[in-house]
């Protein structure tokens, strides 16, 4: 598993949630905005996205993570889930010290 593939995995989860929300989805990409302001998706919507990206993770490595806790904790206005590419480096980083 790679930054590339979380990203799409992201994105695609992030595609169904608009389809299923009537927002549309076509200029969804690895920088669209995820949580905060200009947001597509409320922070259900993320939670949603996010819990979607830890089973992922566990069918690729086996490895169980929690990619909300205080090492995600918004500093000096940046935030890990930022958009796509952002929380794909969290997950990575989370991987590695699983």
């Amino acid at each position: 598993m790679n930054k590339a593939e979380l990203i799409d995995v992201i994105l695609t989860e992030l595609k169904v949630i608009c389809e299923e929300n009537g927002i549309d989805g076509s200029a969804v990409d690895s920088k669209t905005v995820l949580f905060g302001g200009g947001s597509i998706i409320d922070s259900l919507a993320l939670v949603g996205l996010i819990i979607k990206v830890e089973e992922f993770v566990m069918d690729q490595t086996g490895k169980e993570i929690q990619v909300i806790d205080e090492d995600a904790i918004v500093t000096e206005g940046r935030t890990p889930f930022e958009n796509a590419e952002s929380l794909a480096e969290l997950v990575l980083a989370k991987v590695d010290e699983a």
